[in-house]
């Protein structure tokens, strides 16, 4: 709660400077729809299940690309319907440059809502650099993931993806800006929990991927501070090659409004998985433009 204030405290000051110096800076606020992985109790069982997800947002970036982000993540589908998380984000980004950079620090603050898998992973390092002078980008992403467990031990997960990406631009007469940009990545990492990291995000959030949850058990408390029907546990996974993934992002500005829809297919690298999807789709308005 310490970390949401100071958080909150920031962006507040960043907002009365912006007031001041608009140029300066740059104001959005949205929503992201999305689904994640969460339990479903079916009589006396426990199943894993997508549930649909909605996550209004605020972000103010200085005209550096230094910036801040705070999302309220709720689930809206099953018995569940509730606040789960809330994200607090300093981040750093660059683009329309030879190298497009984008590094940032994010809290994960989770409430008790059962629904959701337990996971000590509560802070990320998120980094992706792209050169972009090449018609065919190469492109590589990073995250680490650390927090705390039950029993106050630090633990730790790492996701890396390296491929290639490249950006159709355009504008029409209605459309101020497309960016249509599919891309290839080759995912490895050690996926021993859910989590909401970036680059493990699709692979821990998709039901269709269960491998990271294991049920032995009955009311552990879970990382959330509520109590599910069945025990998560993770398992102490090696450092491995996890999918290929085809991606398709876009974005097109009308005016103020954006409009990001975000798709991936998950192909899988070892014969204990199978294939999968993930999406998101983000509604934003953009003060000052």
């Amino acid at each position: 709660m310490k970390k949401l204030i100071i958080f909150l405290c920031l962006a507040s000051h960043l907002n009365s400077i912006a007031q001041e110096k608009v140029k300066n800076f740059s104001e959005q606020i949205g929503v992201t729809a999305s689904t994640t992985a969460a339990y479903r109790i079916t009589g006396i069982d426990t199943i894993i299940k997508n549930a649909f997800t909605l996550a209004p947002y605020f972000r103010i970036m200085h005209k550096s690309g230094l910036g801040l982000n705070y999302t309220i993540n709720t689930i809206v589908s099953g018995a569940k319907k509730n606040l789960f998380m809330q994200t607090a984000s300093a981040f750093y980004e660059e683009y329309d440059r030879p190298v497009n950079l984008n590094f940032s620090y994010t809290h994960f603050f989770f409430t008790s809502n059962e629904a959701i898998p337990y996971t000590p992973i509560t802070n990320e390092l998120h980094g992706y650099i792209a050169y972009e002078n090449l018609w065919l980008a190469p492109a590589v992403a990073a995250s680490i993931g650390f927090g705390q467990d039950e029993n106050n031990r630090t633990q730790s997960v790492i996701n890396l993806a390296a491929g290639a990406t490249h950006n159709f631009n355009f504008s029409t007469k209605n459309i101020k800006e497309a960016d249509i940009a599919p891309s290839i990545f080759l995912n490895a990492g050690s996926n021993g929990y859910y989590s909401f990291l970036k680059t493990s995000r699709y692979i821990t959030q998709s039901a269709g991927n269960k491998g990271f949850l294991k049920s032995k058990g009955r009311g552990r408390r879970n990382g959330n501070g509520g109590t599910t029907g069945t025990t998560t546990q993770s398992i102490a996974t090696a450092f491995t090659l996890n999918n290929i993934e085809l991606n398709i992002y876009s974005s097109f500005k009308f005016g103020h409004f954006e409009i990001v829809p975000d798709w991936s297919i998950f192909v899988p690298v070892s014969a204990d998985s199978q294939l999968s999807a993930y999406w998101q789709l983000k509604l934003g308005y953009n003060f000052g433009e």
